[in-house]
């Protein structure tokens, strides 16, 4: 069985994709303090679809025992794709974060806290994103779109059917098991959208509801926003430090968490029939 995926390769060996935005100061922190907890529905998700969503993100980014750093369960990072998927359940949308200053360094304002209101053009963009094009002309320009919404809800779905009923309640080892299987397209629809959601929202601005008590930054060495307070003359002429955390990445080591689960994503065929012999 593949081994755990390392937390700094993660890190490294994926790009941030804007993973959700902000309500206003007051409603975003009311969202975060009043997120589900275990058999508890979610803004989009059904109470069972989050708790699948749990055991994929713990399985994709593992905290402990498996990895000695915090991972996703820690970060919050289901409940945060939750946030996203529902983005157009609220007034703003939750989907860009205001600015310039979070507060974390100075400022006082949370200003990461107010939502961005969106454009006619920027919200037909992102409800395709996330609700798909339903067959609507005025969505289906380019051609029919799944949207992310389809994508975990029948993806968390078929992970059940292929754990014989609850994909949660299966141990870790069968679990990975069935998230590696490369011969199975919708499971690797459903990984490649949850790796890019958990990467963002563990390592992400806590604002956008993962990061809890910044548990993705912390064994990085990583301070994260540090406007407008900056950066002194030595931080900016000097190497950071390593330490025995390492804030350092190898290239190797992150292809090689990534090629867990997407090996194509670096150009390497895969031999479907290595999880029939598994077997």
């Amino acid at each position: 069985m593949p081994r755990a995926i390392g937390r700094r390769a993660f890190l490294q060996g994926a790009g941030a994709l804007g993973l959700l935005a902000l309500a206003p100061p007051v409603r975003v922190r009311a969202l975060l303090a009043a997120a589900p907890g275990a058999r508890q529905a979610g803004r989009f998700l059904t109470a069972h679809e989050l708790d699948t969503l749990r055991a994929v993100t713990g399985r994709l980014l593992p905290g402990p025992p498996d990895d000695p750093d915090p991972g996703a369960l820690e970060a919050g990072a289901a409940e945060a794709i939750d946030l996203f998927l529902g983005a157009f359940t609220g007034d703003p949308p939750l989907i860009h974060a205001g600015g310039p200053f979070s507060g974390r360094a100075g400022g006082g304002h949370d200003d990461f806290a107010d939502f961005v209101p969106l454009d006619p053009l920027a919200e037909k963009g992102w409800r395709i994103r996330l609700e798909g094009s339903q067959g609507r002309p005025d969505r289906e320009f380019a051609g029919p779109v799944r949207g992310l919404q389809q994508v975990y809800r029948e993806g968390l779905a078929h992970l059940d059917e292929r754990a014989g009923g609850n994909f949660a309640a299966l141990p870790a080892p069968l679990q990975d098991a069935i998230l590696s299987d490369q011969s199975d397209d919708q499971v690797q629809e459903l990984v490649g959208a949850a790796l890019a959601g958990t990467i963002d929202a563990v390592y992400g601005p806590p604002e956008y509801g993962g990061n809890r008590d910044l548990v993705g930054w912390k064994p990085l060495g990583w301070p994260g926003d540090v406007q407008p307070r900056g950066y002194t003359d030595v931080q900016v002429t000097r190497p950071d430090p390593t330490g025995p955390t390492g804030a350092v990445f190898t290239t190797a080591a992150a292809q090689r968490a990534l090629e867990r689960f997407l090996p194509a994503a670096y150009g390497r065929r895969v031999a479907l029939d290595r999880w029939w012999l598994a077997r």
